[in-house]
């Protein structure tokens, strides 16, 4: 008896695909490709906020006493810290130096020092508000150019 003409809608599987393409694997590439996409631009979008941030808080500091100094003194070293990391370490004529030279606005000899010496000079002593401001100025500029 033949029964090979019984078998004829008998055949082999169509080949299966290494990584089946569902919808949710489709859209899970689609954002990762736009995401991956989006990367500089959200990058440039973080450091512009660090930025903003940086000069709004030393624009708010209004008062000229030694505590604000100290403020300034520590946002620019936060800074440092982000760009510069041998920098942090800087204090006194070294740090006055790399400050001057990282920035486009160029501080006198003698607020620099009352900057450099603010977080070691004692809380009672009176600060000009010409002196303040053209620290405060300094910062504002330091801030602009590096961040």
């Amino acid at each position: 008896m033949d029964n090979l003409p019984l078998l004829k809608d008998i055949h082999l599987p169509e080949p299966v695909i290494r990584f089946p393409l569902g919808y949710g694997v489709i859209i899970f590439l689609i954002f990762l490709t736009l995401f991956i996409l989006c990367l500089p631009f959200l990058k440039k979008l973080y450091l512009k906020s660090k930025k903003m941030y940086a000069l709004n808080f030393i624009r708010n500091l209004n008062e000229p006493n030694i505590q604000n100094l100290c403020l300034i003194s520590e946002m620019l070293r936060r800074i440092c810290k982000l760009k510069y990391q041998s920098a942090v370490s800087l204090y006194g004529q070294n740090w006055a130096a790399f400050l001057n030279q990282k920035s486009a606005l160029k501080l006198p000899k003698n607020q620099m020092d009352l900057f450099i010496n603010a977080p070691y000079a004692p809380q009672k002593i009176e600060i000009s508000k010409s002196d303040f401001e053209a620290v405060q100025n300094f910062a504002v500029s330091f801030v602009e150019k590096n961040l």
